[in-house]
């Protein structure tokens, strides 16, 4: 995707990887979130997509982005349509502009931690955290 500026110049900045890595993040949580769910082992779904149990791993934690067709077969094999992996994602408008930081999309994880001592520590610090950057 290729975003102009004023002057015709093409602007990417809008729409950063980093941006990208939140929702391949997102995406692998969703991942792992079902698979649990579902009482599946990673080398349960390697072997059915025929790859290795640390490329899962590697899904599941964001650190390699799932393509269209293996996120098709693992919508199939959860049971699940494929926007089930997108559900809870801030709308793509707010990413676009910039209004969404990893805080965003990490908050509604952090409030399903069952200790409230250690969601408020966790919250506060995330909060302290995006402040010091925008100062």
């Amino acid at each position: 995707m290729v975003l102009f500026t004023e002057n015709n110049e093409q602007d990417s900045s809008d729409f950063s990887a980093r941006k990208a890595d939140l929702i391949d993040k997102h995406v692998g949580q969703r991942l792992r979130d079902r698979r649990r769910s579902l009482d599946l082992s990673q080398q349960d779904i390697a072997q059915i997509l025929g790859i290795s149990y640390q490329q899962v791993q590697k899904y599941e934690c964001g650190l390699n982005r799932i393509s269209a067709g293996r996120l098709y077969m693992l919508s199939h094999i959860m049971s699940v349509k494929v926007s089930h992996f997108y559900d809870g994602l801030p709308p793509a408008e707010d990413m676009l502009m910039g209004k969404i930081d990893m805080a965003d999309v990490m908050m509604p994880n952090v409030e399903t931690l069952p200790n409230p001592n250690i969601r408020d520590a966790l919250t506060d610090l995330v909060r302290a955290i995006r402040d010091s950057k925008m100062m």
